[in-house]
């Protein structure tokens, strides 16, 4: 009996989809071509059918990627510093982010359901589903720094990290938008006093 064995992989399956993800979070879900696709992720069109069955099921996968790395970035923080200073942590990523690149990227998730909301039903409620599992790790990440008596604002740790997300992606629309260093100092000044 002879074994068939094909052509082997010569790319790793992780580091294309990290590929993919970065072009469409540069670049958006309709703004990325299946070519531009190939050309990020530097491999040919039959590499990309053996792997995905479409681009959508591609950026399904970067959706799940970015919600993972995003959780797990998170929790390896908390570790660290604390619930309360990876919160003010984020505000401070985003800064910096600003200040080296010269452009903050923003939330994938959040990017995405502007573009795909009422667009693309399956996608859109893929970014809902995940978007709810950060909003609830925000929410646990609140309520620790509640018990640890680092957060003493006695609204409801939900209301609260609806809040902060909302604070938080909403400066980073501002920074986008190209909102002044006066606005910007403000916004990040409100969300600290909110986790008083």
């Amino acid at each position: 009996m002879i074994n068939k064995i094909g052509r082997p992989k010569t790319f790793d399956n992780d580091e294309i989809l990290k590929l993919a993800m970065f072009h469409f979070w540069e670049h958006g879900y309709d703004s990325s071509s299946l070519d531009d696709l190939l050309i990020a992720m530097n491999i040919k069109k039959s590499s990309f059918y053996s792997n995905f069955k479409s681009k959508k099921e591609l950026f399904s996968k970067c959706l799940n990627l970015y919600k993972q790395e995003s959780l797990n970035n998170l929790i390896k923080l908390k570790k660290e510093i604390g619930p309360k200073q990876t919160m003010l942590g984020l505000t401070t990523m985003t800064i910096k982010e600003l200040q080296d690149t010269g452009k903050v990227k923003g939330c994938l998730l959040v990017n995405s359901g502007k573009e795909c909301y009422k667009k693309y039903d399956d996608l859109s409620s893929q970014i809902t589903k995940e978007f709810n599992l950060m909003q609830n790790l925000f929410i646990e990440l609140i309520q620790e720094a509640k018990d640890k008596g680092e957060i003493l604002n006695k609204k409801n740790s939900k209301i609260l990290s609806a809040i902060y997300m909302n604070a938080l992606n909403g400066l980073i629309v501002s920074i986008q938008a190209g909102a002044s260093d006066e606005l910007v100092n403000s916004v990040v000044n409100n969300l600290k006093e909110m986790l008083e």
